[in-house]
């Protein structure tokens, strides 16, 4: 998988890595744009989203699933976040 010396990649390779360079620039602007524009309530389950395309990625791409401590660390990670997001809102009800 991996050469010993420089390989310079074919014009369809530079094309591919442009290509994600684009949707991960522009993706980027757009989840900053939400958090600017959007109650960071309602914003921040879409970034969660991140997490299940770097796994489906890894899956697709290297054919590599999470083992369980990696599985149980993103569990922990996105389940306090939503917990937080939740209780938040739940506050703002209560407050108006």
């Amino acid at each position: 998988l991996v050469s010993e010396r420089w390989v310079a990649p074919e014009a369809h390779h530079l094309l591919l890595m442009a290509g994600a360079g684009f949707f991960l620039i522009f993706g980027h602007f757009f989840i900053f744009m939400a958090y600017r524009v959007g109650p960071t309530g309602a914003v921040a389950p879409f970034y969660y989203c991140f997490t299940v395309w770097a796994v489906i990625s890894g899956l697709l791409v290297f054919g590599q699933f999470p083992n369980a401590l990696a599985v149980c660390g993103i569990l922990l990670v996105v389940c306090s976040g939503l917990t937080i997001v939740s209780l938040d809102q739940r506050k703002r009800r209560l407050a108006v």
